[in-house]
């Protein structure tokens, strides 16, 4: 399809109002998996603020039925597969790259966060871990977590959505700068989230031993 041009217009009258409808800027990209959202909030035992001191955050969320299926019959979407890997990979892969796009997300309220690393368990886990380097203080904010085919892509069966799950109070949890364990899931809810939903998974942490 040829693209269409602004161009100038003699008319001041045709000239404002084309100013005011604006020129039309590129289609948004059209992306074949999405994210959910993690919030990060205070622990109802916690009195202080759990996440000071957090270098690194590590969420591991469970595949339910329709993701399990769909990784099932499409192995070359796997992070290993020919199709996965340049989901999972960088953008000079030249698929999707979330690796660089996952804490790129225009959200105002998100964490300050880069992406180490995705392992994607298909064995006798059926899950997706990621690991993220942090930049100040992630209280109130929210993560994204992905890469999560969309419904369209994912085609789930009878009505099914992509679901990952919260597995355990440790699917979420902060360490310090040296590795060592600083706070984990005190509790959460809901503890089942799709890609485009809106709304967040809200983890409340608490700090390690308290």
């Amino acid at each position: 399809m040829r693209a269409t041009l602004c161009r100038p217009i003699a008319a001041f009258s045709i000239l404002m109002a084309g100013l005011l409808a604006g020129c039309p800027g590129p289609p948004a990209e059209e992306l074949d998996h999405g994210v959910v959202w993690i919030k990060l909030q205070r622990g109802t035992s916690q009195s202080d603020n759990p996440y000071v001191g957090t270098s690194k955050i590590h969420v591991t969320l469970l595949y339910l039925e329709c993701l399990i299926d769909f990784y099932n019959a499409n192995p070359d979407y796997q992070q290993l597969g020919v199709e996965g890997a340049p989901v999972f990979g960088s953008s000079e892969d030249g698929g999707e790259g979330w690796l660089d796009r996952l804490c790129d997300l225009d959200n105002p309220n998100k964490v300050d966060c880069t992406v180490d690393g995705f392992d994607q368990e298909l064995d006798a886990a059926k899950q997706l871990s990621v690991v993220y380097s942090i930049e100040g203080d992630p209280e109130d904010r929210e993560l994204p977590f992905g890469p999560i085919p969309t419904a369209e892509l994912a085609a789930c069966e009878a009505g099914q959505q992509p679901i990952v799950r919260v597995g355990s109070n440790g699917a979420v949890r902060g360490v310090d700068g040296n590795g060592d364990t600083l706070w984990n899931t005190e509790a959460f809810g809901p503890s089942e989230a799709t890609t485009g939903q809106g709304r967040t998974i809200d983890i409340r942490a608490a700090r390690s031993g308290s």
